[in-house]
This record gives structure tokens, sequence and C-alpha cells, in this order.
């Protein structure tokens, strides 16, 4: 009966594997394209407004409301590139951040089948 017992938690720690695989699959393969693309396209749909708005300011005759326009502008195209390439890096890098959970989700998986003497998820 001891030996059936042991089976199940090893059987609950495979199934643990197998879910945590399919989310880390699911949102590496799926999830993090996605997102990387509705920031490029919110990119450019923003682009394309500073790129008009860039035109209007030409008319402005006083220099200084001028300028601070274009800082602002500028600062705004400087900020959109820099949260894709955060974002991007972020989505790159996800499986360290499912790597470390799966390695905590282990670790306290088999501390609780070794402290309770069995049982697991089944």
């Amino acid at each position: 009966m001891k030996l059936k017992r042991n089976k199940k938690g090893v059987v609950g720690l495979y199934i643990s594997f197998i879910l945590f695989a399919f989310v880390l699959l699911t949102l590496a393969a799926i999830f993090a394209p996605i997102g990387v693309r509705f920031n490029t396209e919110m990119y450019k749909a923003g682009e394309n407004i500073l790129l008009q708005a860039n035109s209007s300011i030409q008319d402005i005759n006083d220099t200084v409301v001028k300028n601070q326009i274009e800082g602002i502008i500028d600062s705004a195209v400087t900020a959109s590139t820099t949260n894709i390439e955060v974002n991007a890096d972020i989505f790159q890098y996800s499986w360290v951040i499912f790597l470390v959970l799966g390695g905590i989700i282990v670790f306290l998986s088999a501390r609780r089948l070794v402290e309770v003497g069995g049982g697991g998820f089944i």
C-alpha cells in the first residue's frame, strides 16, 4: 500500500509539471508575440498623430512655446520606443521568471510530500 501512495505523489508532480509546461508554452508562444504586436501597432498609430502634430507645431510663431512642445513630442516618441523595447525584453526573458516559479513550485510540492508523507494532488 505504501508503494501505491508514493506513486500517487509522483503522478501529482507529473501533472503539475504538465500544467506548468502548458501555461509556459501558451504564454511564451501565443501571448508574448501578441503583446509585442499590439505595442508596435499602437506605436505606429501614435507615430502618425505625432508626425501630424509636428507639422502643425512648425506654424507656431513663439519660439519658447514651440521649443517646449517639440521637446514634449520628442520625449513622447522616446518614451514609446523605450516602452516597446522594455516590453519586448520582458516577453523575451519571461521564461526565466517561469523557470524560477517552476522551481519554487517543485520545491514546495516536494517539501509538502516529504513532510506530509505522500498524498499530492491525487
